[in-house]
């Protein structure tokens, strides 16, 4: 389990998703789940540790990522 103090300070994204990967986001039951996933995929980090993210830390990540992923996800995944 990841202890809810841990500090993250940075998190360093890779911009390429396998098909696979991409098949893993399918499979989730929300937006919010989905790009829970994504995050986690492309960060290399738990799950868990992005749903400790703070919100406002969260938001900057979608906004940060999506001109990476619009074209390969299109407008419905984040």
């Amino acid at each position: 389990a990841i202890h809810p103090t841990r500090l993250i300070e940075d998190l360093s994204f890779r911009t390429e998703l396998t098909v696979r990967e991409l098949r893993r986001l399918e499979g989730q039951d929300s937006n919010v789940g989905a790009t829970v996933a994504l995050i986690s995929i492309l960060s290399g980090e738990p799950a868990e540790l992005i749903d400790a993210l703070d919100s406002k830390d969260y938001y900057k990540i979608q906004e940060f990522l999506l001109p990476f992923l619009k074209d390969s996800l299109g407008d419905g995944m984040i």
